[in-house]
């Protein structure tokens, strides 16, 4: 684990970016991967990233808990279980080197499917009676390799008719679930070790002003020039990962 000021900084900037989609804009995590995976080897980073996750989780869920959709969550829940368990053979077979430019092509699908979320209208899959399973294996799957589903359940919730805040409840609630699910399997690959833990304490700090920011400064950020910054500059760190840049 690498053990600097650099990394310090770099990982506080990601912790600003997953407080900030948990109470904020969703499509902010997606630059938080490729970056994390700069600075630590690509599948270490999965293991230091989750716990990070998990403590903007219940932030969100206590400040929107009367909004959340619980059927929605255990509709999506038992796909969610099938994709983590394939999710964790994948990465029982797969180096970081390997991992890299998957990483790379995930947050490229990913941002494919947020630009899709925006400009497509999805209440079609409230028709099909499978599409929680779908989903929900596509999900599990997606936040066991890179921890990195958010699109893909954001696309199914939108597709429920959602208000905003019922959205973000029920995102955090489930994504509160499934990161302390995969808390073991992480555990059980060397992913999360006591010096990844000491350094997701040092990041508490930034996590929280992230949580803040999302909080109190959303309706001042013009969403639309945000959310464009966000896919360029993931784009940019997707490409790097695939070693095009």
């Amino acid at each position: 684990m690498p053990d600097n000021l650099t990394v310090v900084l770099i990982g506080s900037v990601v912790g600003i970016l997953v407080g900030f989609s948990k109470t904020g804009v969703p499509a902010t995590f997606i630059l938080a991967v490729p970056i994390m995976a700069s600075i630590f080897p690509a599948k270490e980073s999965i293991g230091v990233l989750l716990p990070m996750l998990i403590f903007p989780d219940l932030i969100a869920i206590w400040y929107y808990k009367r909004h959340a959709d619980i059927n929605e969550i255990f509709r999506l829940l038992p796909g969610c279980i099938v994709g983590m368990f394939l999710g964790f053979h994948f990465l029982s077979q797969v180096n970081s080197e390997n991992l890299k430019p998957i990483l790379g092509i995930l947050v490229l699908t990913l941002l494919v499917l947020e630009l899709l979320r925006y400009r497509i209208d999805f209440r079609w899959i409230t028709k099909n009676s499978l599409s929680p399973v779908i989903f929900g294996i596509l999900g599990g799957f997606g936040t066991t390799i890179g921890n990195a589903a958010g699109p893909v359940i954001s696309i199914f919730l939108v597709s429920r008719g959602f208000s905003k805040y019922k959205f973000i409840a029920t995102a955090a609630w489930f994504f509160l679930i499934v990161n302390i699910a995969k808390l073991p399997l992480f555990y059980k690959l060397n992913l999360i070790t006591d010096k990844s833990l000491v350094f997701n304490l040092w990041m508490l700090p930034s996590i929280g002003i992230g949580i803040f920011l999302g909080v109190k400064l959303l309706p001042k950020i013009s969403q639309n020039f945000f959310n464009q910054f966000v896919y360029v500059m993931s784009g940019i760190a997707a490409f790097k990962l695939l070693g095009i840049l």
